[in-house]
């Protein structure tokens, strides 16, 4: 069980606002108050998950392309917790889709009717494999099961790119025959936006892993270790590619004869990345020999 304390904050992207804006130019007032308290509904039911999950504090993120729930110490999380959270906000408006629908067999109303179309689209939408969307953490948790963390990132935000690039190809081809494919240009831009800050980020998160790793080592009084053999040719940042967050890895750099040359843990490689850059292997062992 989590114990955090927990924190509450709402906050709007910096290109929420214009976009804001620029649909209430449009004339799209009620359904965007309609579909902005869906979009409520859908981070609430993620947050109601995190919760039962044991995870405390949370910060939503008001986006243009609907929001964002960012709970404290997510990474932290499980694949399958992570899937978990990520999946309930879609199954959670689908359910609230099908509820909607049955109403409607017997009572027609308009808002009902705009209320069960918003929930199906958005939980749909949600599913697309691209970030920010939950599809995207989807996506990267179940590439997770068969790689680390960095590699199954780095094809999540692949396979992100590209969609977010074929999405801003048809919807500005189709901009030609139809203007209100004007929103679908944007949300592309803003995946691709998106997908560059979460490659920026992953570094960051790997960092986090080692620091975590010491608070549970001083609190459990043990960690698991994994020890790995990399070449001397390779840099500091290569080497958090074999870094994942169950274990301390401990890494044993090799020469071209396989002779041992040194020997270097997490914490090493972090404060060495912070004090002298992204060196080479190579180079490091040559300083030291200096001095």
């Amino acid at each position: 069980m989590k114990n955090k304390k927990e924190m509450k904050s709402i906050k709007f992207n910096k290109y929420s606002i214009p976009y804001l804006i620029f649909l209430i130019v449009l004339g799209l007032n009620r359904r965007l108050i309609l579909g902005f308290i869906i979009v409520v509904i859908h981070e609430f039911i993620h947050y109601l998950m995190a919760r039962s999950l044991g995870f405390k504090g949370f910060c939503i993120e008001i986006l243009p392309i609907g929001a964002s729930i960012k709970l404290k110490d997510l990474d932290e999380a499980t694949v399958r917790e992570d899937i978990l959270i990520s999946i309930s906000g879609p199954v959670g408006n689908f359910i609230l889709a099908f509820i909607s629908k049955v109403i409607l067999l017997k009572y027609t109303n308009d808002v009902l009717q705009l209320f069960y179309e918003y929930n199906l689209v958005l939980g749909a939408f949600n599913l697309f494999p691209a970030f920010p969307l939950d599809g995207g953490r989807v996506l990267r948790d179940l590439l997770r099961k068969k790689f680390l963390y960095k590699k199954a990132n780095e094809i999540a935000l692949r396979i992100s790119m590209i969609l977010g690039y074929s999405l801003l190809i048809l919807s500005t081809f189709s901009m030609f025959c139809d203007i209100s494919n004007i929103t679908l240009v944007l949300i592309a831009i803003f995946i691709l936006i998106m997908s560059k800050k979460e490659r920026e980020r992953i570094v960051y998160v790997i960092m986090g892993y080692t620091i975590r790793k010491k608070e549970k080592l001083t609190k459990r009084g043990y960690i698991e270790n994994k020890s790995i053999s990399v070449y001397y040719k390779l840099n500091l940042l290569e080497l958090l590619d074999f870094i994942d967050k169950t274990h301390y890895h401990i890494f044993t750099i090799l020469d071209d004869n396989m002779n041992i040359i040194k020997t270097l843990g997490e914490e090493e490689i972090i404060n060495l990345l912070k004090n002298d850059g992204n060196i080479s292997l190579e180079e490091l062992c040559k300083n030291e020999q200096k001095n």
